[in-house]
């Protein structure tokens, strides 16, 4: 069920049941595989980048939440069915124009909630890489996001934690220090902001970071054309949204996109979503003007 609504929950309920009634149909009718065929021959090639932010069973799914047993639903999909890889493959390949493999998708988190601890031990257990994005300024201290205040507590990572999922072979890269928006920072709090964080980051991990993602990361916090040359002036490779959308191969958009999860009301839904299956009705959506 779509996390958020706000919708009478018998409604809420139908509206799902519907929409993943139809995707099975989509799926399981051939369709999904003729339309993935349609699009790789029009030379269509993206990868997606998933934005999660809690995965745990302390407090119920929401926009930024989801439970431990869909996270594991979705780690043995992503196995079987997708091409998982590195955030520096993805851009490594993207750098270099290269296409993306079918079915292509990055795995990243926000924030430093202690839960993407057991994330993070659970993709690895699946093979799949990961990279995390951290506040620093919120690791190893009982500091708590106003948004969850009135929340059961969460308490956030260690820097011995954060090392642990690096030793995985999770990737982590930087989210400010303090969380900032950065759209209401002056220049100077925005340098100090990227310069401390990536420090402070290389300095407990002892590994180079090399992202940056944007906190409040929808289109107005993430003005590209002001804070981007700062952010490769400071020796980021790329930064990145947590706004909805793929990238697709050899895209020079200076603010890549994020896919934030907790919006699909299934597994099917969400698959049929990431293998590009969808997207010929999201056009048709905003050329009627229902998007």
């Amino acid at each position: 069920m779509k996390r958020g609504t706000v919708c009478p929950p018998r409604f809420t309920y139908m509206k799902s049941l519907v929409r993943s009634t139809l995707c099975a149909l989509y799926k399981y009718s051939g369709a999904m595989s003729l339309r993935e065929k349609i699009e790789r021959l029009g030379g269509h090639s993206f990868v997606v980048v998933l934005l999660f932010h809690r995965v745990t069973d302390e407090i119920p799914e929401d926009a930024l939440t989801v439970g431990t047993r869909f996270f594991r639903k979705l780690c043995l999909m992503l196995r079987n069915r997708f091409r998982v890889m590195s955030l520096a493959e993805a851009m490594d390949m993207n750098r270099q124009g290269q296409p993306f493999p079918a079915r292509s998708v990055v795995i990243t988190f926000d924030d430093c909630y202690h839960n993407n601890l057991w994330a993070a031990r659970t993709l690895a257990e699946y093979g799949l890489p990961a990279c995390f994005f951290m506040p620093s300024g919120y690791v190893d201290t009982e500091r708590v996001f106003p948004w969850d205040a009135g929340l059961r507590s969460m308490p956030n990572l260690s820097w011995a934690d954060v090392r642990e999922m690096a030793a995985l072979g999770h990737e982590i890269g930087s989210h400010t220090v303090n969380h900032v928006d950065m759209a209401k920072v002056s220049d100077d709090e925005a340098r100090r902001e990227l310069a401390e964080s990536k420090r402070t980051i290389e300095e407990h991990v002892g590994q180079p970071v090399r992202w940056f993602a944007f906190p409040f990361g929808g289109k107005a916090n993430c003005a590209d054309e002001h804070f981007c040359p700062m952010i490769h002036e400071l020796g980021y490779d790329a930064c990145f949204s947590g706004h909805g959308g793929f990238i697709h191969a050899g895209s020079q958009e200076q603010v890549l996109p994020r896919q934030p999860i907790p919006t699909f009301d299934s597994l099917i839904h969400l698959e049929l979503f990431l293998n590009g299956s969808l997207g010929w009705i999201q056009s048709l959506k905003r050329k009627v003007g229902l998007v």
